[in-house]
């Protein structure tokens, strides 16, 4: 088993405790107010502003000004299986019960090549993996990371890390590939006790390869948590300093309701409570000297309520093309037609009756903001 010394990129956020290793980060946290810093953006993923650009061009094609849409990115969804079972998984794979639309096999070579170039043709940056669950499950896992990004489109991941070695991490950061590392906790012991698995260690081991190959220099290097309300005051205080300490974008984010049990919704906030988390993570950032006003409808600190069915789009292994991952609306299936016939369709209507999404409103200022209709999945934040 590793010890804190065999993370050296860690150990300046690495304790020893009762309850395993711990990243800790409370200690970096200034008493006054440091000078404002720009504030790093994950680059292909986080709104910034080509992601505003490709939304007023998609804006002038729906009235007729341009001839084809853009998009910054599109997520392609795979039927990879996962070694880890997360309380909440957002896919359902800790209940065995996946979303509908990743029924379906790999897709095929000459399928691959199809949404790529489509993709190229629509300006596309990147491709984000998503899928059932962990990337590197599927043995033909580096095979299509290879086929993307030599085609020229960047990629976004999503893993937790923990099957990726030393010369995997290597090669990942060797093309243009932005990753996101998936922690449950900054405790060793609750981590694992919320994975089902023991794997932080595993999982921390591959963000001290990436930091070790450089991909927080060029903001390529992410990791996400869940917020709940046994975590919070642990990602607060310990996960943003530390995380901003070793130059690694830290992405904490309401936790998704759409695969959570009752019992899981128990430990989610409410709008009230998620309204003074976001204030005070803002709070704690701005003394780093990273100044982020919480916004209305935003999940994920730092960033903008989400507006991703303006520039993106999903496809599924079943061949259904969706506005996004939270399988909102249905534009079609592009293997019974074609993936141009089915976006020149369903996209254009999207944008014309495009409205916040309710499963994206997380943060509201006052209680006169939280919406008087939500899906089912959200009623718990009342």
């Amino acid at each position: 088993m590793e010890k804190r010394q065999d993370f050296p990129r860690l150990e300046a956020v690495l304790e020893s405790s009762p309850s395993g290793l711990a990243i800790v980060g409370r200690k970096l946290i200034p008493e006054t107010e440091q000078p404002e810093r720009l504030i790093p953006l994950l680059n292909h993923y986080m709104v910034d502003d080509s992601a505003q650009e490709v939304v007023q061009h998609n804006l002038r094609w729906v009235n007729g000004d341009e001839e084809k849409p853009w998009f910054k990115f599109a997520y392609v969804m795979l039927p990879t299986a996962c070694n880890q079972r997360c309380m909440g998984c957002f896919t359902g794979q800790d209940k065995s019960r996946l979303q509908s639309g990743l029924d379906g096999p790999f897709y095929s070579g000459d399928t691959i090549d199809e949404i790529i170039g489509f993709l190229q043709d629509h300006g596309t940056e990147a491709v984000v993996y998503g899928g059932g669950g962990e990337l590197f499950t599927w043995k033909g896992a580096f095979d299509y990371i290879e086929r993307v990004t030599d085609s020229g489109l960047g990629m976004v991941i999503f893993t937790n890390g923990s099957l990726l070695q030393e010369q995997d991490v290597k090669e990942l950061a060797s093309r243009d590939i932005s990753l996101i590392i998936s922690l449950r906790d900054t405790v060793e012991a609750e981590h694992d006790k919320a994975i089902s698995v023991r794997g932080f260690r595993r999982t921390i081991r591959t963000l001290n390869y990436a930091l070790q190959n450089g991909m927080h220099e060029q903001n390529r290097l992410a990791v996400e948590i869940p917020v709940t309300k046994d975590n919070q005051e642990r990602v607060i205080y310990d996960f943003v300093p530390a995380m901003r300490s070793l130059g690694v974008i830290p992405f904490p984010e309401e936790y998704i309701q759409i695969m959570t049990s009752d019992e899981e919704k128990r430990v989610c906030h409410d709008f009230r409570e998620a309204r003074e988390f976001f204030a005070k993570i803002a709070e704690v950032d701005k003394k780093l000297g990273y100044h982020h006003n919480p916004v209305f409808g935003q999940r994920m600190h730092a960033q903008p309520k989400c507006e991703r069915p303006l520039y993106s789009f999903a496809i599924y292994p079943s061949g259904d093309v969706m506005d996004c991952p939270s399988h909102s609306v249905n534009y079609g299936n592009f293997l019974k037609t074609s993936l141009q016939e089915v976006i020149y369709t369903g996209f254009r209507d999207k944008i014309r009756n495009f409205q916040l999404c309710p499963c994206s409103v997380f943060y509201t200022a006052t209680d006169k903001e939280i919406p008087a209709e939500l899906p089912k999945h959200l009623e718990v934040f009342r």
